[in-house]
């Protein structure tokens, strides 16, 4: 399949490197209004002339993404819940027309976008999404995810980034299991449920277990592509005289938008070096405790050994070899040793009932002090200019957080994380009538920072 960018060849680069739009995703999201044939002569036949205009003929020629949400008026007197209820049916998209040449991979149900620049279904933003719908009552639409998701599976193998073209060639972080087990418990056939998704969940489970599992067992992010990102060309391009010494540059890249953490000083050898990233080189503790939940639900509904087996060795893994002097952390498989890099990814083995009772009390005892501020949960404590970094935190690693906290008993400091992350999200609020991607945890009363575009509004996961 030729994507919209190997079709629009010289002029997608063009549009790219031109440095008229800030925002990349921008151009690569728009649609063609006019026949790829027909504008690709048209350029040609237009460009060298006198009073060419790339941005006259790009306007002519595509039609933006558009963000519906925009047209959705905040009432200040309408309370932090209310104001969710009432967004929801803004970033709510129908399925998708399949007559449409952009990145767009059409989908055969409704979905949910995030919001802001980002018009387009996310893999594991969406569990997060759907816990809100599914409090709101929007049970029928998270069928429609787990639905797309199925066809996404059985389409490509697994469930991509999200639904650009650009965005096939990776996954994120496996959630679709607690996805499916979340819509299940909810439903008055529980089984029912879990039947109608189980050869996907046993699809995605063969995906993460070729490229991105090595020799011993422990799995790591992975893409693909080694070029750059479509949806970021201009910005890669300024790399790619560092990637000629480093061959492996641009896949670290790529993996590293698999994890859903682009970036973060956790994918980087020196930590305010984007340079040093990589990320295949790391078996993450978050990831691997995704799959121990994928093994174990597997096993629940087959009886196969396989699958427990499986999951017997990783959860082994996760006590014993993620589980260091320093408590719960990334192995790099280089060396065998973990990375040394403090995230809020430790929570993830208490969220999934990985940790023994003394691991997660020393992840209570030593970790958290580490990362809670303010506002909430850090990311990490680095501030390197990355996004996912300090000063930032966000709404998912929260969520996990409290999540693992009260499942081992930690009740009190679940819920004080709780208080001081939704006080954050009050006073951003109050102050601006949004929710948002992010949020500065140090801060609270400032936007967060870092990557490689501005605070977008909306938010699906954050909702």
């Amino acid at each position: 399949m030729n994507t919209i960018d190997q079709l629009l060849g010289e002029l997608f680069v063009d549009l790219h490197t031109s440095g008229i739009w800030e925002d990349e995703k921008y151009i690569s999201d728009a649609e063609l209004t006019t026949p790829i044939d027909e504008v690709l002569a048209l350029y040609n036949e237009e460009k060298s002339g006198a009073n060419f205009d790339l941005k006259t003929f790009f306007e002519k020629h595509f039609q933006p993404a558009q963000a519906v949400e925009v047209d959705f008026a905040a009432d200040p007197n309408r309370s932090p819940e209310d104001h969710i209820r009432s967004l929801w049916p803004y970033l709510h998209r129908s399925a998708d027309p399949t007559d449409v040449l952009s990145t767009k991979v059409p989908l055969p149900h409704s979905y949910i976008v995030p919001g802001g620049r980002f018009q387009e279904v996310y893999y594991w933003d969406s569990y997060f999404t759907q816990l809100g719908l599914l409090a709101h009552g929007h049970r029928s639409w998270v069928g429609d995810l787990l639905d797309n998701f199925s066809h996404f599976i059985d389409t490509y193998g697994h469930i991509p980034n999200g639904n650009r073209t650009y965005f096939l060639s990776r996954s994120q972080p496996p959630f679709f299991a607690l996805m499916v087990d979340a819509y299940a418990k909810g439903a008055e056939e529980p089984m029912d449920v879990y039947e109608r998704y189980l050869p996907a969940l046993e699809k995605e489970y063969a995906y993460w277990s070729t490229e991105h599992r090595n020799e011993d067992g422990k799995t790591t992010y992975w893409d693909a592509g080694n070029s750059p990102r479509i949806e970021m060309y201009r910005t890669d391009l300024e790399w790619e005289a560092h990637a000629k010494e480093h061959p492996l540059f641009f896949q670290h890249l790529r993996a590293a938008c698999e994890s859903g953490w682009d970036f973060s000083s956790r994918w980087l050898t020196d930590p305010m070096d984007l340079g040093t990233i990589h990320t295949m080189d790391i078996a993450p503790v978050d990831l691997n405790s995704l799959l121990l939940f994928l093994e174990e639900l597997l096993f629940n509904l087959t009886g196969n050994k396989v699958y427990e087996d499986a999951a017997y060795e990783r959860k082994h893994k996760l006590q014993t070899e993620f589980f260091t002097e320093e408590g719960f952390q990334d192995i790099d498989l280089r060396s065998g040793a973990g990375t040394g890099a403090i995230s809020a990814a430790v929570f993830y083995p208490l969220f999934v009932g990985a940790a023994t009772a003394d691991q997660a009390a020393f992840t209570v005892e030593h970790h958290l002090p580490q990362l809670l501020e303010t506002g909430g949960l850090l990311t990490t404590p680095i501030n390197s200019g990355q996004q996912w970094d300090a000063p930032n935190g966000w709404a998912p690693l929260q969520w996990i957080a409290v999540m693992g906290l009260d499942r081992y008993g930690f009740k009190e400091e679940a819920r004080d994380l709780a208080k001081r992350w939704l006080r954050t999200c009050d006073i951003i609020y109050n102050a601006r009538g949004k929710f948002v991607e992010k949020y500065n945890v140090v801060e609270p009363e400032n936007l967060s920072k870092g990557g490689e575009y501005d605070v977008q509004d909306g938010f699906g996961c954050s909702n």
